[in-house]
């Protein structure tokens, strides 16, 4: 896997890990008030999810690395003939 190749991997990893990431934790607030969504948490805690997605990303990037060059994971077969 080429630099590149892992970059846009690693940001498409990124971007779809964020989604699992961002409900931990919520807790919703317990009086809301005029002007406030019911569903809105009260502390997002957005720095610590951003750096636990990265985390995250960063070791399924490098679980993904170590099976193709290991070859477990043949990256050309997986994706050969996707592009007729």
């Amino acid at each position: 896997m080429s630099i590149a190749t892992a970059f846009f991997v690693y940001f498409l990893i990124w971007w779809v890990m964020l989604f699992t990431v961002l409900p931990l934790g919520v807790n919703r607030h317990q009086e809301p008030g005029k002007g406030f969504d019911a569903g809105a948490p009260a502390t997002p805690d957005l720095k610590k999810k951003l750096i636990l997605n990265t985390v995250i990303s960063a070791v399924v990037l490098g679980v993904a690395q170590i099976l193709v060059v290991t070859g477990i994971l043949d990256w050309h077969a997986l994706f050969k003939g996707a592009w007729k």
